[in-house]
Order: structure tokens, then C-alpha cells, then sequence
């Protein structure tokens, strides 16, 4: 959204905009983590080629608070509203373009899915048929050290990839 000036919310619509910030960057781990948008994006406006950014936040609700904190009956009020939402946006993509927290669920998923595999393969080898002992194995301290390893392993992967597509 292009605004010609720097609106002044409210206190009340302040809020909205830092709940529709942290609303936003939960949607988006989801949608990386759904294989939606690919692990590699690093900019707001990229994310358009794969789902419609503009809805992060809850912008584009109907009945959420965005249409009772920013009506729009007036060019006046459709400033704040403009202002309110490229604050959201400039927040999601530096959020974006600053680490790898936008992966956070996409590798605890992948993780999770090693580990199942990796005790799947054990256990079809030796034909056993349940899971107790990897059940305990996995547990505390042999879990914590395997999700570290691995989660390490597919962070390299997404860099690989990133690495990648600057070519």
C-alpha cells in the first residue's frame, strides 16, 4: 500500500497493528511449514508469487477488529488505515529478512519426521512391533541431543537452498 503521509494511530489501534504483526508471523511459519511458501524467503513482496500477503495479519477479515478500529469514510481515515497496514507489512518482512525463526515449525516438523523415520527403519529391521523402547530412548536428554543435530542439519539445508537460488 502506497500513503502519501505518516498517519497517527491511536493507542487502540496501535495494539491492532502489533497483534496483527505477531498474527501475521505465526500465518506465515504456517504456511512454510505447509510447504506453501518455500523456506527461502526472505521478502515481504516475494511472498506474492505464492499466497496472497496482503491477508497476513488478519487485514483482510471482515468481522475482525482491523474493520471496527479503521473505518474508511474518509480519506482521512483511509490514511490510518493505509499507515496501519504498511506498518504490518514493514514489520513482516524485516521480520522475514532478519534470521530463520520464519522455519521455527517447518524444522520442528521436519525433525519430528527424522526422528519417526530414523526409529520406523530401526524397528522394521529388527521387525519389532512397538514402540515402547524408542518411546523412553527418545526421551530427555537422547531427544533434546538428536533435535539439536538435526535441526542444525536442516537449517544448513535451507542455507544450501538459499545459496542456491542466488545463483
Amino acid at each position: 500500500m502506497e500513503c502519501i503521509n505518516d498517519a497517527i494511530l491511536s493507542e487502540e489501534q496501535d495494539g491492532a497493528v502489533g497483534r496483527a504483526i505477531e498474527l501475521g508471523k505465526r500465518q506465515i511459519e504456517q504456511e512454510i511449514a505447509e510447504g506453501r511458501i518455500p523456506p527461502t524467503v526472505t521478502d515481504f513482496a516475494k511472498l506474492h508469487d505464492f499466497v496472497d500477503a496482503n491477508e497476513f495479519g488478519g487485514l483482510c477479515e471482515d468481522d475482525g477488529e482491523w474493520n471496527r478500529l479503521f473505518p474508511r469514510t474518509s480519506a482521512a481515515e483511509e490514511d490510518v488505515l493505509c499507515e496501519a497496514a504498511n506498518r504490518v507489512q514493514a514489520a513482516l518482512s524485516q521480520w522475514l529478512t532478519a534470521g530463520s525463526d520464519r522455519n521455527g515449525l517447518l524444522v520442528e516438523k521436519l525433525v519430528e519426521d527424522a526422528l519417526n523415520a530414523a526409529c520406523l527403519a530401526v524397528q522394521d529391521g529388527l521387525k519389532v512391533t512397538a514402540g515402547d523402547v524408542a518411546g523412553v530412548f527418545f526421551s530427555g536428554s537422547q531427544k533434546e541431543a538428536f533435535q539439536a543435530m538435526f535441526a542444525r542439519y536442516v537449517l544448513c539445508e535451507i542455507s544450501c537452498l538459499s545459496e542456491d537460488e542466488g545463483d
